[in-house]
């Protein structure tokens, strides 16, 4: 009798367990929505006409852009007037065409479109990229507020005199990138682009040169380093923060700054270390280990949201994911990592890369933020028993009066 109910005890123990996980994440995943933006989505760029905010993306028809403010789904619009055709392969010519857009970015009047051509590669055996180009345009917008598709794009910089690749071991590496601050402060945006890779397989592009994008043209720049030092690394994302541009050696870094105020902190990741900067007391860090490399950052009032992603050569599968940790009132990042109350950590798992994300309106707290996240996978997908989906590839979104994630 005392082995039947001990047995019946742990058997409840063991129940509850399994409710409290596993339960508790099927109440969570909700059915997925139709997709109505795809793609490989590698940026969400911020920009300005005439006072009014858009988020603007290369996604799958090529441009797509919308409101900042808007939660409605369906009001992505498709802007047509592209200074080429997009990237397709022509199986009676047995040749790649057009242009695949890479990133869009922006500054505080133009947009651009960072785009490569392919060729392909009969000793890899692969579609290897060829010909990168910058284009430019300031847009207007017609009477019923959408952007006026009139008028010519400006190539700004354009082959590979310029934008140098590198091969090794069957893999193509760039040996440039080109990042802007994507500020919520229109003024505060810039777009700039460095040639060169200190750690490239060619030696002679081990020297890099930066530039600013200015509309129709570029110049040579001088980065200034967080830190206030001047050094010849690769700085492959840039902040505006205390009057000055600040470029950091990482993928993934933002501020705090909001519409109305200016930033307090700097948030970036090296590798799978989060840190943050002030300028009262310089770098610290918030969180030794987050799983994975950090790919991503957006911060709320209350939470800085974190994207991770890990593109090592030795992986054939995707480990990644969207994790969180706490914001204190005063912008400080927690030393931990929080629970999410939303469905976050069950669509966008570890089992998808998370390219970028981003706060439409930031300064309010996590639950009442609009939300964008781009994913992706390669392989399976992940290691471990979750699987994915090809139809999940691309936007995510976070809206207030729908209270979870789905696709957008």
């Amino acid at each position: 009798m005392k082995k039947s109910l001990l047995l019946l005890t742990l058997l409840s123990l063991l129940f509850t367990s399994c409710f409290n996980s596993v339960f508790y994440n099927i109440t969570q995943d909700v059915p997925p929505e139709k997709a109505t933006v795809s793609g490989i989505i590698n940026s969400i760029a911020r920009y300005t006409i005439e006072d009014q905010e858009f988020l603007v993306l290369a996604a799958d028809g090529g441009i797509r852009y919308k409101s900042a403010t808007t939660e409605k789904r369906s009001e992505w619009y498709t802007y047509k007037n592209l200074p080429f055709e997009l990237h397709h392969f022509d199986y009676s010519a047995s040749e790649h065409q057009g242009e695949y857009i890479i990133k869009i970015l922006s500054d505080d009047s133009y947009i651009y479109i960072l785009s490569t051509t392919y060729y392909q590669n009969d000793d890899l055996q692969l579609s290897c990229p060829d010909i990168v180009s910058i284009y430019s345009k300031k847009i207007s917008l017609n009477e019923d507020g959408l952007w006026n598709e009139e008028g010519e794009w400006n190539k700004v910089i354009s082959g590979k005199d310029y934008f140098k690749f590198s091969i090794e071991d069957d893999y193509v590496y760039s040996d440039f990138n080109v990042f802007s601050t994507n500020s919520v402060q229109k003024a505060h945006r810039k777009a700039f682009i460095r040639l060169g890779n200190t750690e490239s397989y060619t030696k002679e592009y081990r020297t890099p040169k930066y530039f600013e994008l200015k509309g129709d043209s570029y110049s040579e720049y001088t980065p200034e380093e967080l830190s206030g030092e001047k050094a010849e690394k690769n700085f492959d994302s840039v902040v505006y923060f205390d009057g000055k541009y600040m470029f950091i050696n990482s993928v993934a870094s933002i501020t705090d700054e909001t519409f109305t105020e200016e930033a307090k902190y700097i948030y970036y990741g090296v590798h799978k270390t989060l840190k943050y900067y002030s300028v009262a007391d310089g770098v610290k860090t918030a969180i030794e280990n987050c799983g994975s490399p950090i790919s991503c950052l957006t911060p709320c009032s209350n939470a800085l949201l974190i994207g991770r992603a890990d593109f090592s050569d030795d992986i054939d599968y995707t480990t990644g994911g969207i994790i969180k940790t706490s914001l204190t009132d005063g912008g400080v990042p927690g030393s931990k990592l929080e629970d999410f109350t939303t469905n976050a950590h069950i669509q966008l798992s570890e089992s998808y890369y998370i390219l970028c994300l981003l706060n439409a309106i930031p300064g309010k707290p996590e639950l009442e933020s609009t939300f964008y996240a781009s994913v992706a996978f390669i392989g399976a997908g992940s290691n471990s028993t979750a699987g994915v989906n090809y139809d999940n590839i691309g936007l995510w979104s976070y809206y207030p009066s729908r209270g979870n994630w789905n696709r957008e």
